[in-house]
């Protein structure tokens, strides 16, 4: 890989961490992030100060202005609100947010780098996973499926997912669309499933709890561990085809109820379960399992089993415990 001025947007999240430690491992250096807070995270121990830009992606001025003057060969779109769950009580916000950001990194580059190659990051939950369609199978979700979001951040993802669309059609833009599907690992936040089980099992380890909180634990998810994940992006950004849209998960699912039981066999004591219906959201999807044949095909496939991830998560929280 040559090396290319890279933009992150989002870069100092959870994923964008993960990112940033993947194209430094492929000799890139002049790597730039955006971060939305000005709390110091992890990212900050990878790359100089001056390349972490805080900024807020909704302020069309600040967002021209930054891709004006970093002029970047190629930008990582992570950038987003993310939480489901949350998206039901913050539904402006995070359709507003979402929204802007995304406008104003679309105009951006098609007015000042219109030259630069974009992954623009969608959702497996743009898909729709609830009506039983004739031909399409909820364990095999291929690009192709209907889109059908049911939870407000699912919608903001639909509209920034057409907007990347739109903009590579309209204005012949490099972009390329991503529809990630369920990806953990260490330094994901709480509100995400997988973190909450594992904190709280450290919680109970150190006597801090006496039971977890749960949701719903009959859903199925397909899970990719995070380091695969950037794996299937730095790819993407290799070879993936302008105008395409890319699935990526592992094709396997496991029920909420299966990851629980393999982090409580991994915990110190003996933990006990109970249901809080504040965690139970008012639609969720019982099934969502990706079929990657296409991002297989460009020679990606996952290489960290299930078990050794949740590991790697549990002693994660306990480092910070």
């Amino acid at each position: 890989m040559n090396q290319a001025t890279i933009l992150i947007t989002g870069g100092t999240g959870f994923v964008g961490s993960h990112l940033v430690e993947a194209l430094l491992k492929a000799d890139q250096a002049n790597i730039h992030v955006t971060s939305y807070s000005d709390n110091p995270g992890f990212v900050h121990a990878l790359l100089p100060t001056n390349q972490i830009r805080s900024i807020d992606l909704t302020d069309q001025t600040k967002t021209f202005e930054l891709i004006k003057k970093l002029q970047p060969d190629q930008i990582y779109h992570l950038a987003a609100l993310a939480a489901v769950g949350k998206s039901f009580k913050n539904t402006k916000q995070v359709l507003d947010n979402n929204n802007q950001l995304q406008l104003n990194v679309l105009e951006a580059v098609r007015q000042y780098v219109p030259h630069a190659k974009i992954l623009a990051i969608g959702s497996a939950m743009e898909y729709d996973l609830i009506t039983t369609y004739p031909g399409f199978d909820p364990q095999a979700v291929s690009e192709t499926y209907p889109l059908g979001p049911i939870s407000p951040y699912a919608v903001s993802k639909v509209s920034q997912d057409l907007l990347a669309y739109a903009y590579a059609q309209s204005f012949n833009l490099n972009i390329i669309r991503v529809r990630p599907f369920n990806h953990i690992g260490e330094r994901q936040s709480p509100d995400f499933a997988v973190s909450a089980f594992a904190k709280q099992i450290v919680a109970i380890e150190n006597n801090q709890q006496k039971k977890i909180k749960v949701g719903n634990l009959t859903a199925v998810r397909d899970f990719t561990d995070v380091k695969d994940m950037v794996k299937a992006y730095l790819l993407l950004m290799e070879k993936g085809e302008s105008g395409q849209v890319y699935n990526i998960g592992t094709g396997r699912g496991y029920s909420m109820q299966e990851v629980l039981d393999i982090l409580m066999s991994l915990a110190k004591v003996k933990t006990e379960v109970e249901i809080d219906q504040t965690r139970i959201r008012p639609s969720d999807v019982p099934i969502a399992m990706a079929d990657p044949r296409k991002i297989k095909s460009l020679g990606w496939k996952p290489t960290i089993e299930l078990n050794e991830t949740l590991k790697r998560v549990l002693a994660y929280w306990r480092s910070q415990s």
